[in-house]
């Protein structure tokens, strides 16, 4: 496997883990400080210049991928028309073996095109959920803060208004 896809390969392990942090459901006492940190984590300006670098190349390597499919899809369409023609001096063995190479790349092609295409839905599924339980997060603080100032019970259900 090339260094990119090692690359992609490590960065899909990463995403699954903290997808498995934030999508798994946690009380919110152990949960507001995960998600606090992981926010300050992802917030620093050197991973978050790391994260988007990563992600930019796995967006340059899923267009690569699509591309070089769409190419093989051609070739392969090019082959079998040359392999059911049947010309004189080349084997029909040989006809079919190239024919089984370019799907075998372009198996790999699609396989590319799967790990770079979940690797970009599951980052951004994780961002954008992380964003929305920190905004969640900030919403139940300032309930918090006004219920105190109101001096309502802890377990009084009621709706608080500001």
């Amino acid at each position: 496997m090339t260094f990119q896809f090692e690359l992609m390969f490590q960065t899909m392990h990463v995403g699954v883990g903290l997808a498995f942090i934030v999508f798994f459901p946690l009380p919110r006492i152990i949960r507001k400080p995960l998600v606090r940190g992981l926010e300050k984590l992802l917030t620093n300006s050197i991973i978050s210049k790391i994260l988007y670098l990563i992600l930019s190349w796995s967006l340059f390597l899923f267009v690569s991928a699509v591309t070089e499919n769409y190419d093989l899809g051609k070739e392969l369409i090019g082959q079998k028309a040359q392999r059911d023609s049947y010309t004189e001096g080349v084997s029909q063995y040989e006809m079919e073996k190239t024919v089984n190479q370019t799907r075998m790349k372009m198996f790999y092609s699609q396989r590319n095109i799967y790990l770079t295409l979940f690797n970009l839905i599951i980052f951004g599924a994780i961002f954008t959920y992380l964003k929305s339980l920190v905004k969640f997060d900030n919403q139940l603080d300032k309930e918090d803060k006004i219920k105190k100032q109101l001096n309502v019970p802890k377990g009084a259900v009621g709706n608080v208004k500001q």
